[in-house]
């Protein structure tokens, strides 16, 4: 399947930015460029090295690969659909016999009240001009809307059942078939697999923590010593 081939360079491309991304983590990089805060590591009590670098090693990796992630999530939709982005809508694509235009997000809690009155806004817009047009927020993973979405789409006017795909149903409506969501952690699981050549991504992060906590022990004499230099 020619979509799926897309889905697995998607992939491939994430795990393989990612593990760059570790190895060129270093401690300079986290005391310059305002990675550690310095009121919050004493709130919370660390005060040894090997600790310090371990928490923000994982905190900054994490985040990094979630908001990355969020990439990888909408361009899988777009490419299981078949679709294609136009210009606000992250994908748009003819499902049956109706044109669908999706906010692509990675999961259900994803949201604030702000961004789905945003989304309703260019939703009704959407269907004054296209009146043919289902405006949708597009979950990549999750049983349903959480948070402010379904409450605000309501509030706003809009149907949930009909302006919202979550998890399963989402790739089951874009593939057209049952269970795909089981297709698609297989593809996901085998590329990652080939792409990190056998080793574990939290091996990597460890050994990255390990890395730059030594580095840490050579620049400074004790952890109050690098808190002060982040002023």
């Amino acid at each position: 399947m020619p979509r799926e081939t897309a889905v697995e360079a998607e992939v491939k491309k994430f795990v393989e930015k990612g593990i760059q991304n570790i190895r060129e983590l270093s401690a300079e990089e986290l005391v310059h460029d305002a990675a550690i805060n310095p009121f919050l590591v004493r709130a919370l009590g660390i005060d040894d090295f090997d600790s310090l670098a371990r928490f923000y090693v994982y905190q900054r990796v994490g985040r990094s690969l979630v908001t990355s992630f969020g990439t990888v999530i909408e361009n899988m939709v777009r490419a299981l659909s078949g679709g294609e982005k136009a210009i606000w809508w992250d994908v748009k694509v003819k499902l049956g016999d109706a044109p669908y235009y999706m906010s692509v997000k990675s999961g259900p809690r994803d949201m604030d009240k702000d961004q789905v009155q945003h989304f309703a806004r260019m939703a009704r817009e959407l269907m004054q001009k296209e009146p043919d047009a289902v405006p949708i927020i597009a979950m990549g993973y999750g049983k349903e809307p959480l948070g402010p979405i379904v409450h605000t789409l309501r509030m706003e006017g809009l149907d949930p059942a009909r302006h919202t795909l979550t998890g399963k149903k989402l790739y089951e409506t874009v593939t057209g078939q049952n269970d795909y969501h089981k297709r698609l952690l297989d593809l996901t699981s085998g590329v990652a697999l080939r792409a990190l050549g056998g080793k574990r991504i939290i091996q990597i992060i460890e050994d990255k923590a390990k890395e730059i906590a030594q580095d840490f022990k050579k620049r400074y004499k004790a952890v109050d010593d690098l808190l002060l230099d982040t002023f």
